[in-house]
């Protein structure tokens, strides 16, 4: 009386029935919400945690270990864990060509040092890229996190106790996942490992097509080039002419080959093949066993397709021989560099690499470590720098080697050492070494 009307008391009974259907649909909606989340929970992690493994036994090579291979996700993997074990683990990075068996030294020698070791083929095939269409160059971060996350548990379970220190490890591709991995996810990993290793997959794949087009032009001429370099190593093309003398379009090309342009990070640089390393350019032969051409042009067959969807001058959906090789991702719509730019390294570290790179490589050209130290310079500035990146040129080496191989030891030895030194503030451990030295040579820090 004499005030507004309680509308809860003006309800009907048919209101007051709906009110209580639409409460307990909600409680039905709520109850069965809750269910398929903590069923998607449940299924996430036991996707997250467990593998289809197809092989589990002992192997006495070249330390006695348990070895296991299998499927986490869709990416098949290798695991060693030596009986013999330091304590720590080396997560491997395969390279470009390889898969989960791809391991190179670093497996060897880790087992020898006692890390458990783990390699995974990431989930892509260099060779059948093209053909599947769910997978992608992208998908490596998350299957070496992925497997790195799996193996760190399984050494908890096998030798019960978690590993002292992760260190990511790796050659070519694997060198420049190893720099991805340590930039990404400081609180998985402890430093790295990084052989010989892209910067930017991106401008490596357009020195690639730029190298295999300009080397057709001077092929007729290559024995008289690299004749002429082995005699003059300063020797300067454009200044002193080769007899017969080069065409115009040759000399030309030859410079190209030298000085290509590129950028990372807001830098520029050369991703140029290095003079001196001639001998590595032409197809390999008896005459030049060391000729790397073939394989140049093999990863742009491969690739070029996957890399940039949208290229197809004639149009008629197919890429061929002439095509990939003037292929310029300079030219290729923002698309392409939006996707591939995300795989740029950073230099953006919270923990040590050692990069050891051939001096004379032709499949990755040494610019790339160079710009590399400068992304981390950028950062951190030249003394910051040197206080988590030690890099050693190997001279004379290719894309790998001997001479890496043998040096892998002391690079281990080194990073633990730079940890320790780090860690405790300088009271252990030591910085990088000045000189490097290796079981077939020495090499100086750059």
């Amino acid at each position: 009386m004499g005030g507004p009307p309680n509308l809860a008391q003006c309800r009907s009974r048919w209101e007051d029935r709906m009110t209580g259907h639409r409460f307990r649909i909600s409680i039905v909606r709520f109850i069965a919400s809750y269910f398929i989340a903590v069923a998607i929970a449940a299924f996430a992690t036991s996707a997250r945690a467990q593998a289809n493994i197809d092989v589990d036994e002992r192997r006495t090579t070249p330390v006695p270990h348990r070895y296991i291979h299998g499927i986490l996700g869709d990416a098949k993997f290798q695991i060693a864990l030596p009986d013999n074990w330091n304590g720590e683990f080396a997560m491997g990075a395969r390279g470009f060509s390889g898969d989960e068996n791809a391991s190179g030294a670093f497996k060897t020698v880790g087992l020898q040092k006692g890390y458990a070791y783990a390699l995974s083929d990431q989930g892509w095939n260099r060779f059948t890229i093209i053909d599947q269409p769910e997978d992608k160059y992208y998908e490596s971060r998350r299957r070496i996190l992925q497997l790195t996350q799996y193996t760190k548990a399984l050494i908890s379970r096998y030798y019960g106790k978690p590993a002292r220190r992760t260190f990511m490890v790796g050659g070519s591709n694997g060198g420049h996942n190893t720099k991805m991995m340590v930039e990404d996810y400081p609180e998985e990993y402890d430093g790295g490992l990084a052989g010989y290793g892209i910067t930017s997959h991106i401008e490596w794949m357009g020195s690639n097509t730029r190298f295999v087009r300009n080397f057709d032009v001077i092929a007729s001429r290559i024995d008289d080039i690299i004749a002429k370099r082995t005699a003059r190593p300063n020797w300067d093309p454009a200044t002193t002419p080769l007899s017969p003398p080069l065409t115009p379009d040759q000399l030309q090309a030859l410079l190209n080959i030298y000085n290509m342009p590129a950028h990372v990070g807001g830098l520029a640089f050369n991703i140029g093949r290095v003079p001196g390393s001639e001998y590595r350019w032409p197809p390999a032969s008896a005459k030049w066993p060391l000729g790397s051409y073939t394989a140049i042009l093999g990863y742009a067959t491969t690739s070029v397709a996957k890399f940039d969807r949208f290229y197809d001058p004639n149009g008629d959906g197919v890429l061929s021989l002439d095509e990939i090789k003037a292929w310029d991702p300079n030219l290729s719509p923002p698309p392409v560099a939006n996707d591939l730019r995300r795989f740029d390294n950073t230099g953006d570290l919270q923990h040590p690499i050692i990069i050891g790179h051939g001096s004379h490589d032709p499949i990755v050209s040494p610019g790339e470590t160079l710009v590399y130290k400068r992304l981390v310079e950028a950062r951190f500035g030249v003394a910051g720098a040197r206080k988590l990146l030690a890099v050693y040129f190997i001279p004379g080496m290719g894309h790998g080697g001997a001479e890496y191989d043998a040096a892998l030891p002391a690079m281990f030895n080194a990073l633990e050492a730079w940890v320790d030194y780090r860690e405790s503030g300088g009271r252990t451990g030591s910085p990088p070494p000045n000189v490097l030295v290796g079981g077939l040579g020495s090499y100086p820090r750059n």
